[in-house]
């Protein structure tokens, strides 16, 4: 960097002198001199300091130095009395203070120039930051932009061509404040389908009116904002409070492919394609939202709709199915408190949101009536239909299970409807679990929990790539499957010490196989603080942390997604894998998935196996995989029964295969597999 002086004295006689010893101690400087006020201003732009004379060729120096203002340099001062009270006034005036008396001593001198070139240096290089930051918002594809708040500081290109502007001041003279650039309605995320009677006007308003105190606040706020081509798009918003208290750097990611893929997965997984109504696991998870509050349900199953399919034909019995929803959604759509279900085959379900059972009740003989009345002309035939209800007002977690046992003994008794009494429960389904608890109990105390291996095919080498360890259990000599005594582990607070033996014997059965490995925890476990410690315990005492795969069920279950997503940090950061196990089931929270650090999503089984022969596994599995490797997933497709499903699920992209159509759950993993 050189740095050029320009200095314009008329009294220095040995002047030369000086400049010639100045340069010869400080390298690359450059001390040009002149007596003339238009050659100055003709060098003015090449200047970083001015040494300038108080009686400079007869010109009043303070008043030529105050015309150079919109120029950037500094100012020294040549006088001759520096202490001159009338020189001081002047300086004053325009803010220069710096002197240098005649005659010049060198070394002061020097040293003068030394500070002002540290200062230069400095400058070039805030200039080059500015320049080199500048140069990094422009060429990243995410909009980014400095506010303090009301007014749009600088903006980089992206954010310029997004809103279809070509300056700042555009910008601001638009938009009256920042919050303007957004549009009001907030991003449509897994939570706010379910805000089913909240009021959504006021929660538009609040999140507009609110945005950037939010944003100061919590970091990943989503917004959206209308491209200059009138689509809106959707961002994650980032802020960054500068030193100086009230200057924010916003950075907005665009995240509108994730939002659209998560909105088409939803309705895809929550509505019924023939009648597009909710299906059965939007109930489940509408059963499981305290906001939605369903007080009561009835389950509605059309009598003898397998005959009617066989005899009339499927084209026919889908007639009918769309018949009685169309007669149905009149009698109900003016009542706010209710929400229609189509179920898979032959059965609908209402839920009420009130807790007048006198007039829900009214209503399902009013549409058992109607259905009775109705006669449907599918040319060349007239088809009656009729149906039978099960109802239940319980006031448990169990409405689901109780409207169907109603529905059940409603079938059996010949009778049009039924209401859930607590008699219809299975007493039988208590003998048992007594059963299978002793045998649980026994099989804890003798070692006889054990471990199965199905092995993860690579769909691109056809080789064993992984494995997941799946527990069974020994009794009197057969091995029993977890479907008998696992969900009894769980009311009987046995399935914590499952979990535990199944990793122990997992770890120490990988610790010498080059294999991955995946073990199932849920979410009953993470929430134990007493699980981290022993998988590290069990971590130190097998060398096993990077190839054990912890597959995780996200289901209804979850209460705190942050203890979930504390665990998955916790164990990744140990060296460990993360997959999220039936993933498409209809508990999938594609919101909260965005958040978690997981490495394999787990299709969920009941999507493979009818994804020969069912369109909308189809497109879901289809769906799932794209939004997958859109966030970087691999993905695992389970009960791969048959070549025809392995073909498919290949050729949509799945990353590894599982199923007896390779192999069952065996004793041992095959070492033979590896090579």
């Amino acid at each position: 960097m050189q740095f050029n002086i320009l200095i314009a004295d008329d009294e220095i006689s040995d002047l030369d002198s000086i400049i010639s010893n100045i340069q010869h101690q400080i390298p690359n400087i450059s001390i040009q001199k002149s007596l003339d006020a238009k050659d100055i201003l003709n060098n003015m732009k090449n200047i970083d300091l001015l040494i300038i004379s108080t009686h400079l060729n007869n010109e009043e120096s303070f008043e030529f130095v105050r015309s150079l203002e919109d120029f950037v340099f500094n100012t020294i001062f040549l006088t001759n009395d520096a202490k001159s009270d009338e020189e001081a006034d002047k300086a004053s005036e325009i803010g220069i203070f710096d002197f240098v008396s005649k005659p010049i001593n060198i070394n002061k001198f020097k040293h003068k120039i030394l500070h002002y070139m540290s200062i230069r240096k400095r400058e070039l290089e805030l200039l080059r930051e500015k320049k080199i930051s500048h140069s990094i918002m422009n060429t990243t594809s995410n909009p980014i932009f400095v506010t303090d708040s009301k007014k749009v500081l600088f903006s980089n290109t992206a954010l310029l061509e997004l809103l279809g502007y070509e300056t700042i001041e555009e910008i601001n003279d638009t938009f009256t404040e920042i919050k303007d650039i957004f549009n009001s309605r907030p991003v449509v995320i897994q939570d706010d389908i379910n805000l089913l009677h909240e009021d959504k006007e006021l929660l538009n308003q609040n999140q507009h009116t609110d945005w950037f105190s939010n944003i100061k606040n919590n970091n990943q706020h989503k917004l959206f904002i209308n491209g200059k081509n009138g689509n809106d798009y959707v961002f994650v918003i980032n802020s960054t409070l500068l030193d100086d208290g009230f200057t924010y750097i916003i950075h907005l990611k665009d995240i509108t492919k994730e939002v659209e893929q998560q909105l088409e997965l939803t309705n895809l997984l929550y509505t019924d394609n023939l009648t597009y109504l909710s299906n059965r696991t939007k109930l489940i998870e509408d059963l499981q939202n305290q906001k939605v509050n369903i007080k009561s349900l009835a389950i509605m199953d059309i009598n003898s709709f397998k005959e009617i399919n066989d005899f009339y034909g499927h084209k026919t019995g889908d007639t009918i199915l769309k018949g009685i929803a169309e007669l149905i959604i009149p009698m109900i759509i003016t009542r706010e408190n209710l929400l229609f279900y189509k179920f898979p085959s032959d059965i609908y379900c209402l839920a009420n949101l009130d807790d007048d059972e006198e007039d829900f009740t009214h209503l399902i003989k009013s549409i058992i009536e109607a259905i009775e009345k109705k006669v449907f002309k599918i040319d060349p035939h007239e088809i009656d239909a009729r149906i039978t209800v099960g109802m239940s007002f319980s006031k448990k977690n169990n409405k689901l299970i109780t409207a169907d046992l109603a529905l059940q003994a409603a079938k059996q008794d010949h009778k049009d409807y039924l209401v859930f009494y607590d008699e219809l429960d299975n007493i039988n389904e208590y003998k048992n679990n007594m059963v299978w608890t002793k045998k649980l109990k026994y099989a804890l105390a003798n070692d006889d929990i054990i471990v199965y291996y199905q092995p993860l095919i690579n769909n691109q080498t056809l080789k064993v790539d992984k494995y997941e360890c799946l527990v069974r259990m020994i009794d009197k000599d057969k091995v029993v499957s977890p479907f008998f005594f696992l969900e009894v582990s769980k009311r009987t607070n046995q399935y914590a010490k499952i979990t535990k033996v199944v990793i122990e014997k997992s770890f120490k059965e990988f610790s010498t196989l080059p294999f991955e490995f995946s073990v199932n925890v849920s979410y009953e476990d993470i929430e134990d603080p007493d699980f981290i410690v022993f998988v590290k315990d069990q971590l130190s005492k097998y060398n096993v942390a990077n190839r054990v795969v912890f597959e995780i069920l996200e289901d209804e279950g979850i209460k705190n997604y942050d203890v979930l997503i504390d665990f998955i940090n916790e164990v990744k950061s140990l060296g460990c894998k993360v997959a999220i196990d039936d993933f498409g089931s209809g508990y999938s929270n594609f919101e909260h998935l965005l958040k978690m650090n997981v490495d394999f999503l787990k299709i969920d089984a009941s999507l493979i196996k009818n994804i020969a022969t069912d369109e909308n596994s189809y497109k879901v599995t289809k769906t799932i995989i794209d939004f997958a490797k859109n966030l970087n997933l691999k993905t695992i497709a389970e009960f791969v029964e048959s070549k025809e499903i392995f073909d498919i699920v290949k050729e949509l992209g799945t990353d590894y295969s599982q199923g007896y159509y390779f192999s069952a759950p065996i004793e041992k993993p095959n070492i033979y597999d590896y090579k």
